[in-house]
């Protein structure tokens, strides 16, 4: 895990001088568990700077609220509705989490209210120790699972240095001796001799030697990251009492039964339709995508209009945005507009409620014609590797 520490409320106060309204943003995970950023010391960091500027005769607005993860950005994107309404954002995140924010909200001052120290984790209660640099290149497979690069001051790859004693580090005697607890490991496991063996200089040029590192995995797993980034992002829950996130649209409730003429038919009771998922159902023997988008019902063909992917297997719904995620592009159920590419929306069946029945109008299957000229090259959408 990711272990930080809240930077001095000088500092802070330095950084939000002159401001007026403040949101802090605590992060649910990392910083959570270390006590450092999570939703009590987001709140309470919001308590204190609101009565330091009282107790100085200034006028603050702060308000706070918490994300589960601040790194990924469909967790942070519900701040969207509310954020231009501060004249800066304190974040209680580790420095990814800040970065986060500060790439999606740019007109907004993103400040960091935390230092990041290092990876690692609990040994006792209330203590936390470095474990892992990020070198890029492991040798735990050689050191009994314990990481000489990380926990020896030296950085010693071949054994000891000699100036440990009782098994306590020369450098710093408060800490064990790595290479002596390897030792220990890799003796109880009968395989000690292997430490005869001389290991090469270190290969740092997967670290911090050249410039910002990346990791790129292949186009079936980008698209399943979409997919998945997809799924975070509907169930998303950001506002705690505190926040000022705006209230979720009036769920939609059974209503009156009326009369309906013989196109119109029942695709499936609401109960069966939970808020924010695609339900594929037979409509008069015709194959038809149901979503209760929470303050209305949506009904349409069950492939998207470019190159008639499954929509139902891969599509995904946020915010009444459906997604196809072999290339990304969007429609606005609401209206069947299509977003940020060429125009080719999403024709809708007609759909109401009657009584707690979800009732479709179908006089005909929708269809669509398919050009090849609508293909294009997914690097436009993912980035070229």
């Amino acid at each position: 895990m990711i272990v930080a520490e809240q930077k001095p409320l000088k500092d802070i106060q330095r950084m939000l001088k002159g401001k007026k309204k403040v949101l802090t943003v605590g992060c649910g995970t990392c910083v959570s568990v270390c006590f450092a950023g999570g939703k009590k010391e987001s709140n309470a960091m919001a308590a204190t700077l609101r009565t330091a500027a009282a107790a100085e005769g200034q006028e603050l607005e702060v308000e706070e609220v918490t994300v589960q993860r601040q790194c990924v950005q469909e967790f942070v994107a519900p701040l969207e509705e509310n954020i231009e309404e501060y004249d800066a954002v304190l974040s209680m995140a580790c420095g990814v989490g800040v970065q986060t924010l500060a790439e999606k909200y740019m007109d907004t001052p993103i400040l960091p209210g935390l230092d990041t120290n290092f990876m690692g984790q609990p040994t006792e209660p209330g203590i936390w120790e470095e474990r892992c640099v990020g070198c890029g290149n492991c040798v735990l497979e050689y050191t009994g699972g314990l990481c000489p690069i990380t926990r020896c001051p030296k950085q010693l790859q071949n054994g000891p240095c000699g100036g440990s004693e009782g098994g306590m580090c020369e450098v710093d005697p408060s800490i064990p001796c790595i290479w002596s607890k390897i030792w220990t490991i890799l003796d109880r496991q009968g395989i000690a001799d292997s430490l005869m063996d001389i290991q090469p200089p270190k290969d740092w040029s997967k670290s911090r030697g050249g410039s910002m590192r990346r990791v790129v995995v292949g186009d079936d797993l980008r698209q399943q990251a979409a997919r998945e980034a997809g799924e975070r992002a509907m169930t998303v829950k950001v506002a705690p009492p505190q926040s000022p996130m705006k209230p979720a649209a009036t769920p939609q409730a059974p209503s009156e039964t009326i009369e309906l003429d013989d196109t119109w038919h029942r695709a499936c009771s609401l109960a069966d339709l939970p808020e924010g998922k695609l339900h594929r159902v037979s409509v008069a023997d015709i194959d038809v995508i149901v979503t209760n988008l929470g303050d209305c019902i949506r009904a349409f063909p069950p492939t998207c209009p470019h190159l008639a992917e499954p929509l139902v297997d891969s599509g995904l719904l946020k915010d009444g945005l459906l997604t196809c995620t072999k290339h990304l592009w969007q429609w606005d159920l609401r209206s069947g507009e299509m977003k940020g590419a060429a125009e080719r929306p999403v024709a809708l069946y007609e759909a109401t409620l009657n009584g707690d029945d979800v009732m479709v109008k179908v006089e005909q299957e929708i269809t669509y014609d398919y050009d090849e000229e609508d293909d294009f090259d997914e690097d436009d959408f993912f980035g070229a590797d």
